[in-house]
């Protein structure tokens, strides 16, 4: 049986983030990456559905130590993936990834203070399983299940003679050039698709059930280009980390600090670049303040530019049925159709819908409460890496991974083998741990910890307190210690 310091589980930025830290500052330490399927990456190795991107600038949502040279922020998902993939292989740590490689079980014993995973170590369900012993786990698995997306109702979809597309499983062979299409959604994958499904398709039509904020940022930055074409390599990556830093800090501290007035400046901007036939009154005038749900970005504005577009159409309806060649909305629209494409959203769940358990009893993660956003109270020596939905990713993630490298050198340091947070209150008064009231996590939230907003039990809040905590904040609060001598401290 393999044994390890740690084990990471995932392979995609946050997993790979976490194996850099683990190798620089713990280098003592032994590792392996743990990755379910046969290819590094994640997300950007993992979705394949026309235009998928990221949203947030790449000099933030990237690797803090390995610079995006790329002129484009808004990346799209193949540069993403071959950056990540470079990375890993410049810092050795593609040698230390086991493909194919799926955790499907963890237990944790007291009397062994250790981690026992169950491997499953084909592609398939029921493939032959090996077993791996850990000091300490770290899931950087993501939120959302890869297997099953949001199950979403959808009344009468089984009478659709027509080709039914979901972006999370999305076909390789699917022509959608001529046809008919509807995307049914409102968030980022469905302002994704319907400028790129737009450039061939005879008509899109976006159905939504709600509208969204829908933000147009420039995909290259001339202050990024400029830097980087004139200063050196040493001073332009800082300098540009630092001017994005700066900026999205600023613009999501105004979106929550003044709601209403953000709300005025986003429907103006919206309103501006809409086609005069498209009231923004009626399609983009969301129920909820800014980043209560995920703001949407559209680089260069290539959403509002397909809304101008005599093949493009957004209808802001509910769905009385799907009949074999199109949808009735209750507005009593008939939208004709050859493909429906369900952008419904994601199954949202931790560690890789994985429960583990405790001295033989099962982990009830609802009941749990989040320790500064990085473990679950009354689980041991287990990391869950979660980054920001507010702000770039992995500013979060890489928060995360360095308190545990502190929190683990506070425990060799006093002679613990484990660290449990304890939590000794009820949860009557706790909060969901992302407030968000986007369907997915409003429907997830028996499958996610809870907090009392009060430290350290909190999810993630924003990179400067995060960062704040990183380095000033109690590592003993709310945390127990346990010594190979003494079951507890």
């Amino acid at each position: 049986m393999d044994e390890y310091d740690f084990v990471i589980i995932g392979a995609g930025l946050s997993g790979v983030n976490a194996a850099y830290r683990l190798k620089t500052m713990l280098p003592e330490c032994s590792y392996t990456v743990l990755e379910a399927r046969d290819q590094i990456g994640g997300t950007w190795s993992f979705f394949n559905f026309p235009g998928i991107r990221s949203d947030s600038q790449l000099t933030l949502f990237g690797l803090p130590w390995r610079p995006w040279l790329e002129e484009k922020e808004m990346a799209d998902a193949s540069l993403i993936r071959r950056y990540i993939q470079d990375a890993a292989h410049a810092e050795g740590i593609d040698r230390n990834i086991q493909y194919s490689h799926r955790v499907t079980e963890a237990h944790w014993l007291s009397e062994e203070q250790q981690w026992t995973l169950v491997v499953n170590t084909g592609m398939n369900a029921g493939g032959p399983t090996k077993q791996y012993r850990a000091r300490w786990v770290i899931s950087c698995s993501g939120y959302y299940d890869y297997e099953n997306p949001l199950k979403t109702e959808i009344p009468g979809i089984g009478n659709f003679k027509g080709t039914i597309a979901h972006p999370q499983f999305w076909p390789s062979d699917l022509d959608w050039s001529g046809k008919r299409v509807v995307i049914i959604g409102s968030g980022a994958t469905a302002v994704t698709l319907l400028p790129n499904i737009a450039k061939t398709a005879g008509h899109v039509t976006m159905l939504q059930r709600s509208p969204s904020y829908v933000l147009t940022l420039p995909s290259v930055s001339p202050e990024s280009v400029w830097i980087q074409k004139y200063l050196p390599a040493w001073l332009a990556h800082p300098l540009n980390w630092w001017r994005c830093f700066l900026t999205e800090t600023l613009f999501v501290w105004f979106n929550l600090t003044f709601p209403n007035l953000a709300r005025r400046l986003h429907m103006y901007l919206m309103n501006k670049q809409l086609p005069a036939d498209v009231p923004v009154d009626v399609h983009f005038n969301p129920r909820y303040k800014p980043f209560e749900q995920r703001l949407c970005i559209c680089p260069d504005g290539d959403f509002f530019k397909a809304l101008h577009q005599d093949n493009c159409a957004i209808v802001t309806s509910t769905i009385q049925a799907v009949e074999e060649d199109g949808i009735i909305t209750e507005s009593g629209e008939s939208l004709d159709a050859d493909i429906i494409i369900t952008a419904t959203g994601l199954h949202v769940q931790l560690l890789g819908g994985v429960i583990p358990t405790v001295d033989g009893k099962p982990v009830d993660i609802a009941s749990s409460l989040a320790w500064r956003g990085m473990m679950l109270s009354g689980v041991p020596n287990l990391a869950t890496i979660i980054g920001y939905t507010t702000h770039s990713w992995t500013l979060g993630a890489d928060a995360s991974i360095q308190l545990l490298i502190r929190v683990y050198k506070h425990m060799r340091r006093i002679g613990a083998t484990s660290a449990v947070p304890v939590h000794e209150g009820d949860l009557k008064l706790s909060k969901p741990v992302v407030p968000h009231s986007s369907t997915y996590f409003v429907t997830a939230e028996k499958r996610l910890p809870r907090i009392t907003g009060r430290s350290p039990w909190y999810g993630r809040t924003n990179p400067v307190y995060d960062r704040l905590m990183l380095w000033f904040g109690s590592i003993t609060d709310g945390m127990t210690y346990v010594k190979p001598e003494k079951k507890n401290q």
